[in-house]
């Protein structure tokens, strides 16, 4: 016996149900994602400052693992 499908499990056992209308949503996501777009040029962060913060605020104890850290979200940053 096949098992149903999860959406169709959901409808027909919750009160979920399929929308038609997305265009409030969608708008509502683009104005958010705007405004947190604006924060974030507003903030002038860059890589160097980040680097040169951590350097100034961590020991160098700490700092090789801090580097592979960084390394991997910039690795991960050039993915996307």
């Amino acid at each position: 016996m096949a098992l149903p499908r999860l959406t169709g499990a959901l409808r027909s056992f919750s009160n979920v149900t399929k929308q038609d209308n997305y265009n409030e949503e969608v708008a509502d996501l683009k104005m958010k994602r705007s405004k947190l777009h604006e924060q974030i040029v507003g903030l002038d962060l860059t890589w160097k400052k980040i680097v040169k913060f951590l350097n100034e605020k961590l020991e160098t104890s700490e700092m090789q693992s801090v580097n592979e850290d960084l390394k991997d979200i910039l690795q991960a940053a050039k993915q996307i």
